[in-house]
């Protein structure tokens, strides 16, 4: 189930949860006594890469039965707290057994369950999202030092909901989720019972070239990305070149990665004119996550900075996403929050 921007919003929200939005890798988690899947949107099971995840899944299963939850993996800092999408690239594209069980040790990381889709057996996607949250909250416990840990939600227009936006705000988050109470789960659909407010600009753009350091560089490797994002028509936008934000470490892997994909033309529709920094093309199949500033009337962002490569998500399924003001979506949060 996928939520939609937040867009035109209910002038009441009393039917509403408030949640935190999660800055890590979507999974669906299929779990049986004996084993454990962590399935990511483009079909990638990411069970070998968080294998203490995996492991705390099974323990589950083994006291009460087999189930299959939603959630998101994310990375823990040493006191437990939550880490930004960053903080996952070590354990996300580790090469080697040796450099994952080093990563491992390095990067602590949860799953963060906020659904629960099937029971020992029994199906629940058709029930209405209050009984689907009272039956995780009888599955999987909140405690803040759990591998597979509860998410937070409440209902707006509590107090409880004041708290939870005013931290969303402090803190840094990257957005909330409201979630209609009475709205069953619509698996594989982007849906309106589910609404993202974003309190920062970042999203998804497909990788479509790469630059050359310029002279002079204390970079290797490349100089800026190239990216863009898909229309409903399949044709694939340029959207401005990413030139911050990298590790030495993540401009070797991005080398290895676009080395293969290289082509001789463009793959964007409205493709940048020539510049004096030469320019690779790619097969657009790599999906980057990005944060910015804003997104000029032309399309281009302003302030790009890189936060990491997804490999849990197609390159198809990537669409610019609502560049509404973040002032609007403080605004729908405090409606929630009021």
């Amino acid at each position: 189930m996928l939520a939609a921007p937040a867009g035109s919003l209910p002038e009441l929200l009393a039917g509403w949860a408030i949640e935190p939005k999660w800055d890590g890798v979507r999974v669906i988690a299929e779990v049986s006594a004996g084993a454990a899947r962590l399935w990511t949107r483009n079909g990638n099971d990411k069970g070998p890469q968080f294998p203490e995840i995996v492991d705390a899944l099974i323990a589950l299963a083994a006291e009460d039965g087999p189930f299959v939850l939603d959630g998101e993996i994310v990375a823990l800092d040493a006191a437990g707290r939550v880490l930004r999408f960053q903080a996952l690239q070590g354990r996300m594209h580790a090469e080697s057994e040796e450099t994952r069980a080093r990563n491992a040790k390095a990067t602590r990381s949860a799953l963060v369950a906020f659904d629960l889709l099937a029971d020992d057996g029994r199906s629940l996607i058709a029930l209405p999202w209050t009984e689907r949250r009272r039956a995780l909250e009888a599955r999987v416990p909140a405690r803040r030092a759990a591998v597979v840990r509860r998410g937070e939600s409440v209902r707006c227009g509590t107090a409880a909901a004041k708290k939870l936006f005013a931290r969303a705000r402090d803190e840094g988050w990257e957005g909330v989720l409201l979630k209609r109470v009475d709205a069953p789960y619509a698996a594989g659909r982007r849906t309106p019972d589910w609404r993202k407010v974003k309190l920062e600009r970042e999203q998804e753009f497909v990788i479509g070239g790469f630059t050359a350091p310029t002279r002079g560089a204390a970079r290797d490797h490349l100089g800026a990305l190239l990216v863009g994002y898909y229309d409903e028509q399949g044709r694939l936008h340029y959207a401005g070149k990413v030139g911050t934000g990298y590790t030495a470490p993540m401009l070797a892997l991005l080398a290895r990665k676009l080395a293969p994909l290289r082509r001789s033309t463009s793959p964007f529709v409205d493709a940048p004119r020539s510049s004096a920094v030469a320019t690779t093309w790619v097969k657009p199949v790599l999906v980057a996550q990005v944060r910015y500033n804003e997104m000029t009337e032309a399309g281009i962002l302003r302030q790009p900075s890189f936060l990491g490569l997804r490999d849990d998500k197609a390159a198809r399924d990537v669409r610019l996403e609502s560049t509404g003001s973040a002032r609007s979506a403080v605004a729908n949060g405090l409606r929630c929050a009021s």
